[in-house]
């Protein structure tokens, strides 16, 4: 919602939307300094959650070093330090630690990735992770092999964004929570995120409003939600499962998501 105006708050209030988790991401630019992330950081736990509370709607953030931000360096390795250091973690509305994972997927971000990742487990967080524009294959694989090379991170705890049909399989095989992120003309329409529903069902798969820079709609949930119900091929019980029920159960998991439906 950084990216968006009030606008889009009043659209997604008089839409029903009740609750928002917003995620770390890329400021449309590369950052020069620590304290623009501290900044950013502070923005979304405080002014966003108030400006989210205007409209009926309540607002939790996760917090991290975005994949897009991860190449710099002292930089990228500096934030870490100050989100752990200033306690950004700790803070009343942050439930997750996240983007996290891959943009370009090469080591310096795969560093920031792991580094991040352990912060997690070390204080029992949920995790985001971000599945890289391009080459998702590959940036799949290389998550299922951090994750079978330690026992530490809890599968049940992670959600794996941006799925597509070459992912969402090992996703869910893997024990993770599946998001799909529903934008008008890139990553999933509509139609190819319902078509993954009808083949894999709504156990463990949420569906999340892409909402950036780019061309994006905060209200891509009830938009699919309308799309299933035209359909015909849905209960309401699954249309409200991979709208609202999942993706609450995932953030429930968190002492710190208190709101309750």
């Amino acid at each position: 919602m950084y990216s968006r105006t009030t606008d889009d708050y009043d659209l997604m209030s008089k839409a029903g939307i009740e609750v928002i988790v917003q995620p770390s991401f890329w400021l449309g630019g590369p950052r020069r300094f620590v304290g623009t992330f501290e900044d950013y950081w502070e923005h979304m736990i405080t002014f966003e959650t108030q400006r989210a509370s205007e409209f009926a709607i309540e607002h939790y953030v996760c917090i991290s070093v975005n994949p897009k931000e991860a190449n710099a360096r002292p930089l990228g390795l500096d934030a870490i330090d100050a989100m752990t250091k200033n306690g950004y973690l700790d803070r009343e509305r942050v439930v997750a630690v996240g983007e996290i994972g891959y943009n370009l997927i090469n080591e310096l971000e795969e560093e920031v990735f792991i580094k991040q990742m352990d912060i997690a487990a070390d204080k029992n967080l949920l995790m985001t992770i971000h599945l890289p524009h391009n080459n998702k294959v590959e940036g799949m694989n290389r998550i299922e092999k951090i994750l079978n090379s330690s026992n530490k991170y809890k599968r049940e705890m992670i959600l794996v964004d941006h799925n597509v049909e070459e992912t969402i399989e090992k996703t869910l095989a893997l024990g993770l929570w599946a998001g799909l992120s529903v934008y008008p003309y890139t990553k999933l329409s509509p139609d190819r995120a319902i078509n993954i529903i009808k083949k894999y069902g709504t156990e463990k798969i949420m569906v999340h409003s892409a909402a950036d820079w780019g061309v994006s709609d905060p209200l891509s949930v009830p938009l699919l939600a309308r799309e299933m119900r035209r359909s015909r091929d849905f209960t309401t019980e699954q249309i409200e499962k991979v709208t609202f029920y999942n993706a609450y159960e995932f953030f429930k998991q968190s002492s710190k998501f208190t709101w309750r439906p």
